[in-house]
């Protein structure tokens, strides 16, 4: 007789080494070179490559012309699963220091930049890294294992140009956005999305942020011409496109394992995902914050929350670890650890350890017959080593973003053991599924150390006898 017999098998989906070109790049390079070795160095990454090809960068002080609009090559990726890097040869030596533009603004598909230190000044508007069109859609475009070290528009931005250019498939993981939200000109975050257009409608984590060190994002008291509205570590924002009537993102996104303290808005704030024709899945899990909310003034006061869903819906909020740091902020109003403001039953906030000074740990508004979960620990202090959040970065003879921000990894460890499985956790090599984590990332030759990657699937195998 034959049996058929059904066995669960973890199984790596690593993709396999592909060949690909090693080209270099230095402050004195020329973009009549052929870069293919340290002395006919490039000027700039405005060059045709292939995924999996690597520019190496020389250490040293670059230009932002540089790494302006117009000076992206164009990248062919066949299996749209893979990206060219501009690499730095060693950690946090690669420095750009802009007065008159963004520091970067990567405007083609299929880019992945790693290991830079940028900082913008005077110019109202320059961001420190910035991922978007300049004419048609762009995706496919990681920034990993950066530090964006005083900026005035933002740390990591990537946003629409018109209803029909903007961008998908953006990956921020393992950088730092400390004090990136100078300028008055806008309202800015450290981590922000604005307004994305799906490239394709693929299945599983489009918008990855993960492993992030996102603070003492402050901004001014007057931006765009009113009290700060943003100042958030992370900000998805607009992705029902109601601002210039694009069609709704419905893809899905996550926010995990990320530290956001000290920031002048919220820890993360999800707004404006409600679209009628659908809601993009949106995971927020595994986040620590604290002390967030701290501009003393803003547009928005009532109700804020360290975590925050605003007109959202279709939210997972988990496994987070969240304190206040004041009972009250913004314009004298109370601080929440968690607010839900206008969503529905569609949105889950659950298992969640939160600690909000005063009682004030939940805030909900016209949310028709949403709840927040039985599971959620409530009002329990999760005794944080030494709750104090540094100054600029200084990571300077650093192995990477972790090791520099061990610091702050370390104060913001709970002591209170049942706090421990909530909130960050430091990466592992370890094999693991995590269903959420964006398959096609496990082609790209991610530094290692920086998120626990998430490419073992299970499957099912048949066994005949």
């Amino acid at each position: 007789m034959r049996h058929t017999i059904l066995v669960a098998v973890l199984c790596c989906v690593w993709a396999q080494p592909i060949t690909a070109a090693t080209y270099f790049i230095s402050p004195t390079g020329s973009d009549s070179n052929d870069g293919t070795s340290t002395g006919s160095a490039w000027a700039s990454p405005k060059h045709s490559l292939n995924c999996g090809d690597v520019i190496i960068a020389a250490s040293g002080t670059y230009s932002a012309s540089n790494f302006y609009t117009g000076k992206w090559g164009t990248v062919t990726c066949p299996a749209g699963n893979n990206v060219a890097w501009l690499q730095c040869a060693t950690f946090d030596t690669c420095k750009i220091s802009s007065t008159t533009s963004d520091g970067m603004w990567v405007d083609q598909s299929y880019w992945g930049v790693e290991g830079w230190e940028v900082t913008t000044s005077e110019n109202i508007y320059g961001a420190c890294f910035h991922a978007g069109p300049s004419s048609g859609s762009v995706h496919h475009i990681i920034f990993t294992n950066n530090v964006a070290n005083g900026c005035m528009g933002g740390g990591f931005n990537a946003y629409d140009k018109s209803a029909s250019a903007s961008v998908d498939y953006i990956v921020y993981v393992g950088n730092i956005a400390y004090n990136s939200t100078q300028e008055s000109g806008a309202c800015y975050s450290g981590l922000n999305t604005y307004q994305p257009i799906a490239s394709d409608t693929n299945p599983g984590t489009h918008m990855y942020i993960a492993g992030n060190f996102s603070y003492r994002n402050m901004e001014p008291s007057t931006c765009s011409g009113t009290a700060p509205t943003d100042g958030e570590g992370v900000n998805l924002d607009t992705f029902d496109f109601r601002n210039g009537g694009g069609t709704p993102y419905v893809q899905q996104a996550v926010v995990q394992n990320n530290i956001l303290v000290g920031n002048g808005g919220r820890a993360v704030e999800i707004e404006n995902n409600n679209a009628a024709s659908g809601q993009a899945p949106i995971f927020i899990k595994y986040n620590t914050t604290y002390g967030n909310n701290a501009a003393p003034t803003g547009a928005y006061c009532q109700g804020n929350g360290e975590i925050s869903l605003v007109s959202a819906y279709k939210v997972q909020v988990t496994n987070n670890l969240v304190q206040t740091a004041a009972a009250s902020g913004c314009s004298g109003d109370s601080i929440f650890g968690l607010e839900v403001s206008q969503s529905n039953n569609t949105t889950v906030v659950d298992n969640n350890w939160v600690a909000g000074l005063s009682g004030n740990n939940t805030f909900l508004y016209a949310s028709q017959s949403f709840a927040y979960g039985s599971a959620n620990v409530f009002g329990v202090s999760p005794a944080f080593a030494n709750p104090t959040i540094p100054l600029a970065p200084s990571c300077a003879g650093s192995a990477n973003v972790p090791a520099c921000m061990a610091t702050l990894i370390a104060n913001f460890k709970p002591s209170t053991d049942e706090a421990q499985s909530y909130g960050y956790q430091p990466p592992t090599t370890a094999e693991v599924y995590d269903p959420l984590f964006p398959q096609w990332l496990c082609s790209v030759n991610l530094p290692s150390g920086l998120v626990t990657m998430g490419c073992f699937q299970l499957h099912l195998t048949v066994s005949v006898s």
